[in-house]
């Protein structure tokens, strides 16, 4: 409207001037010409010849084409002066269309800063305000969006702008510092050229997903960069909406890289840590703050199921349905969880099957970045079968010193109320009783009388201390002599009429006390709860009950003997002063054949015999020579199916006094005596009770019979005999028992120390003299605290034990160039009345684990490094054939290097997997008879075309007693094959290759001997560790691995493997492998 406007105004300017030009022109020019065209006609008769015959109206349309002319040019000077006075009267018009021109100019230059001015008010002047106003608001938005863009182009993260169609119409600078590629080369690409095929699947997923919401994602993808190397991106992508229409999307892409590797790392980290937890043999658990199981090893669900995680701990240890501290036990993870340190516990937990276990607990918290405990890692390690050898020990030292106790009590005093009040005491005590007492029979009453009591009143005493022989249970074990035992007597059926069943009474027990050939008494011991008396119990309380009959009867003999002593002592003090002799002898002999010898001299002393004999009675029902003085039998031992003198004493229980043996020719066996010169004969058994000890066989030369009085003593010295020599078997019994335990402590390999009170060493195993590296005798006496700390250990772990608290710890000791790690557990030794009267230490070596460890972890650094070498190469040469830089034989060659990568790095692979399955003992040897011939043979046809390649000479012989052996066949064809293929690889042309097999010792050894480079001396002591290649692994790939496994197999074998070589002169490796059948661990 506004052009039209214009146009008008000058259309109409233009147009008033020429009317006003040409009109008045036209019509003047009109009438002169009619004018003329009159005065022609009229001169034309008057001055035209005749012979101008042309008619006027001919020359008049001349004349008018020639004015028509000079009027069209006329005409055109007239229109350009209309049109330059148009001009010079629409000046302001130009003026106005000149500054909007200009400004328009200026605006295409990118100036904004422009206001034009307004000439008129017309429709010119608006169009000019608003071109003013249009140039500033253009100015507002263009400043708006360089700063935008500026934001857009300083941004680190890179950005894209794609339209609907997933063409790419825009990027950010950061977009071309990440992927490399140039503004003008992506634009009005698609988006799907830079992803692979995962990726693509993921972007388009999640446009369709997101597309059809209009929401923005984010997500993680792979784009392809310039070099072709995918870069890991986190993608934020939004779409752009106008006018509530999606009309295109923008995506910024993060650089994700480090937070892959990272991630990468993290779970490669979580594998292995995973690995590790389920190699570990004791049970690994992860627990919450909820008790709740969160990971677990798979030692832990062999032991507690394959579904504890998930599940509270306590529920699958303890089978509780609350934690353990609310039962009273000390819980490891309450305490990590409140004091945030390590914690060290034993507890008694129950498997999925419901047996019951003891796991040693190692209770580590696991914090976050604030120091806060978040979960907690529990170690366990069953100690079911050493806390059961611990609890036998501890049994067994209690027995051993209550016997101790009680024979000190009665070597101590020939006192009988000594001995009792004593005996009865250390029972209480050792078996934590209430009370007790000691009925004593009189005989001649049939009654037991109540000599000793503890815990309970006289007044009670006076009810029960009195009872007939065969009533109530004191008078029932009296009579028997069988032991009686209950838990509760209460509720005992067996007992139906007993003083002691109304009185709160429980556990009860009562003991005979036997003599030589008689019941003396009985001990009682009672509780006021419930008490089960174990078998241990029972056999414990039986040899107390006879040791302590044997001292009443020691106690009686010793009186009866004083009393003859009193009333023979003129006639008899030789004999007494024997007998005397004999006693102290015999009270301290411990020693069987001691006693024996002591007592046979005494009675041939005082009995005035020639010979004397004493036959033992064995436990395979025969008579054997113990001891003989004066002679020598031709035999050593008589069977009772012959009837001898011995024989004939024993069956009919009595001594025999032959006065001749000349005149006796019913006994058989005696004519050794006859030659001996043999005259007088006397034969005495010896029995405790009805059981048999042995017969002594006494003789003289001279025709004098044994009189009653020399039975007499001799029935005293025997009776002191039997009664010395059951203690002594008793004693040699408790000594073999102490010998086993001492046994068994020398048998663990564990060191075991026990320190008193002062700290310093009582004793200890041989285990400990081999950990500390000094005879036992040199380490007694001395302070295990001075020892520990010596070592580089604290000390203090010895006081926390003898404060009464288990304590753990290390040292460490130099044993010859190397360091061995001691951990040492330490334990206070507690008397049942709480005393601490010492610890004991347990000490293990545990440089092995720690060893271990190390070697886990160098394996786990070797084969990264190993893993990387042809990963590189894998991955480097097929990025280049990805993005097409190489082909021809060039990519033939880098695809031919990418597959003995690959297959070097599977070789590897499996090399390391039969390593480790022979380590585990997972792989067991299929042994079958096979032909060494038959296995070279083949290996030379495998290799045939590398022997000819390099013009090797290859050659095998085995003599025919070596050639069949029994072996793994797969096996030993790995190991030759590996050691041939070593032999070639490591070989100049034209080199040699012989194996040969021979027989010797039963064994069988093959030697495989080659020409080639020599292994350098440096090298030859580390050929066969694992990846180690030495200086020609330079020039021959390998895995490093390959010597190792061989050495492993053959060493499932029953062999070993030797190498020897000369650098520059060759190799020779020795197999020795048994010929027969050996089998594998």
């Amino acid at each position: 409207m506004f052009r039209t406007k214009i146009v008008y105004r000058f259309f109409l300017a233009f147009l008033v001037f020429s009317i006003f030009l040409l009109v008045p022109l036209m019509l003047s020019l009109n009438k002169e010409l009619k004018d003329m065209f009159v005065q022609e006609e009229a001169m034309e008769g008057k001055f035209l010849p005749p012979e101008y015959s042309e008619p006027f109206d001919t020359i008049h349309q001349e004349s008018r084409k020639k004015i028509t002319r000079q009027f069209i040019s006329i005409s055109f000077y007239s229109f350009f002066a209309a049109f330059m006075l148009s001009l010079f009267l629409t000046r302001k018009l130009h003026q106005s269309l000149h500054s909007l021109s200009e400004g328009a100019t200026k605006i295409r230059d990118g100036n904004l800063d422009i206001d034009l001015p307004v000439l008129s008010d017309d429709e010119l002047g608006e169009v000019t305000r608003a071109f003013n106003e249009m140039a500033q608001s253009l100015k507002i938005k263009t400043e708006e969006l360089k700063q935008k863009d500026l934001y857009i182009q300083n941004m680190m993260d890179a950005l894209w702008v794609v339209n609907e169609a997933d063409i790419i119409t825009d990027i950010n600078p950061a977009f071309t510092k990440l992927f490399g590629y140039e503004r003008k080369d992506v634009i009005g690409t698609s988006i799907y050229n830079y992803f692979d095929e995962e990726s693509e699947r993921i972007v388009r997923k999640e446009l369709e997903e997101r597309r059809k919401r209009g929401i923005s994602s984010t997500y993680q993808i792979r784009i392809i960069s310039s070099n072709g190397t995918p870069v890991p991106v986190l993608i934020t992508g939004a779409p752009i909406i106008k006018d509530g229409e999606i009309i295109g999307k923008i995506g910024i892409m993060k650089d994700f890289r480090e937070q892959h590797r990272l991630l990468s790392e993290l779970i490669e980290s979580k594998e292995h840590l995973e690995t590790i937890m389920n190699n570990i043999q004791d049970s690994i658990l992860i627990i919450d703050r909820d008790y709740r199981i969160v990971r677990a090893n798979r030692a832990s669900m062999r032991q507690y199921g394959p579904d504890i995680v998930g599940k509270r701990c306590f529920e699958v240890s303890h089978h509780l349905s609350r934690p353990c501290w609310h039962e009273g036990e000390e819980c490891p993870l309450q305490h990590v969880f409140s004091e945030g340190e390590v914690f060290r516990h034993i507890h008694e937990h129950f498997s999925s099957t419901g047996e019951k276990r003891f796991e040693e607990i190692v209770a580590s918290p696991i914090t976050d970045s604030s120091g806060n405990t978040v979960e907690i890692i529990e170690l366990l390690r069953d100690i079911t079968d050493r806390k059961i050898f611990e609890e036998e020990i501890s049994r067994r030292n209690r027995e051993l010193t209550l016997l101790n106790s009680i024979s000190s009590i009665v070597h101590r005093s020939l006192k009988a109320d000594e001995v009792l009040s004593g005996t009865i005491d250390k029972l209480i005590d050792t078996l934590q009783m209430d009370g007790g007492g000691f009925f004593i029979l009189d005989e001649k009453a049939r009654v037991l009388n109540c000599t000793y009591h503890r815990g309970i009143s006289e007044e009670f005493v006076k009810e029960v201390g009195r009872v007939k022989l065969g009533d109530d249970i004191p008078g029932r074990v009296a009579l028997t002599g069988e032991l009686i035992t209950t838990s509760d007597i209460s509720r005992d059926r067996r007992i139906t009429r007993s003083l002691l069943k109304h009185s709160g009474i429980k556990g009860y027990c009562c003991i005979p006390v036997k003599g030589k050939e008689r019941i003396l008494g009985v001990f009682c011991l009672f509780s006021y709860r419930n008490f089960n008396f174990s078998e241990d119990d029972i056999r414990l309380l039986r040899s107390v009950g006879e040791m302590t009959g044997l001292a009443l009867e020691n106690i009686r003999l010793y009186e009866q003997m004083k009393d003859l002593f009193q009333l023979h002592k003129e006639r008899r003090v030789t004999e007494q002063e024997s007998l005397l002799s004999l006693s102290e002898r015999l009270s301290t002999a411990l020693d069987v054949s001691e006693v024996i010898e002591a007592t046979s001299n005494l009675i041939k002393t005082v009995l005035r015999a020639d010979i004397l004999i004493f036959w033992s009675f064995s436990y395979d029902e025969k008579l054997e020579l113990a001891c003989s003085l004066g002679i020598e039998p031709p035999f050593r031992s008589i069977q009772f199916d012959t009837l001898t003198p011995e024989t004939h004493v024993v069956d009919s229980h009595t001594s025999l006094n032959i006065r001749s043996l000349l005149d006796e020719d019913r006994l058989s066996g005696i004519s050794y005596l006859k030659d001996e010169g043999v005259n007088s004969l006397l034969v005495y058994p010896v029995f405790i009770g009805d059981r048999l000890i042995g017969v002594f066989t006494m003789g003289r030369k001279t025709p004098s019979e044994f009189k009653e009085d020399d039975i007499h003593l001799l029935r005293i010295i025997t009776s002191m005999f039997a009664v010395s020599l059951e203690r002594s078997n008793l004693y040699e019994s408790r000594i073999v028992e102490k010998g086993l335990a001492e046994a068994v402590l020398n048998t663990i390999t564990e060191g075991v120390c026990v320190v008193d009170t002062d700290g310093r060493i009582t004793s200890g195993n041989r285990s400990l003299e081999r950990l500390l590296e000094q005879p036992l005798m040199n380490l007694l006496g001395l302070d295990l605290r001075d020892i520990v700390s010596q070592q580089g250990g604290d000390p203090s772990i010895i006081d926390s034990a003898l404060n009464g608290e288990e304590a753990r710890g290390e040292i460490s000791l130099v044993e010859g160039d190397q360091m061995k790690t001691l951990e040492i557990n330490a334990l206070p030794l507690i008397t049942p009345q709480g005393e601490i009267y010492g610890a004991v230490q347990v000490l293990r070596d545990i440089t092995r684990e720690r060893e271990i460890d190390r070697i886990k972890t160098d394996l786990i650094r070797s084969v990264s490094h190993e893993f990387r070498t042809p990963l590189s190469a894998i991955v480097g040469l097929s990025e280049m054939l990805i993005d097409r830089v190489v082909s021809g034989d060039r990519a033939e060659s880098y695809l031919e290097t990418i597959h003995n990568e690959g297959v070097r790095l599977s070789n590897m692979v499996s090399d390391l997997l039969d390593i480790s399955r022979i380590e585990s003992g997972k792989v067991h040897l299929k042994r079958e008879d096979l032909d060494l011939v038959s296995i070279l043979s083949s290996i030379e046809k495998l290799l045939s075309k590398e022997f000819q390649k390099k013009g090797i000479s290859f050659s095998y012989h085995v003599d025919d007693a070596a050639r069949f052996i029994n072996a793994d066949e797969e096996r030993i064809k790995q190991v030759l094959m590996n050691l041939i293929d070593n032999a070639l690889k490591y070989s100049d042309p034209s080199a040699t290759i012989e194996v040969s097999g021979r027989l010797e010792n039963s064994y069988v050894i093959i030697e495989v001997r080659d020409t080639g480079w020599g292994i350098p001396p440096e090298d030859l002591p580390h050929i066969g560790e694992r990846f180690y290649r030495g200086r020609h692994g330079r020039v021959s790939k390998g895995t490093g691995l390959g010597l190792s496994l061989c050495k492993e197999i053959i060493g499932m074998h029953g062999g070993n493997l030797e190498i020897k070589s000369t650098q520059g002169e060759g190799t020779t490796i020795s197999i020795t492998i048994p010929l027969g059948r050996v089998e594998n661990g």
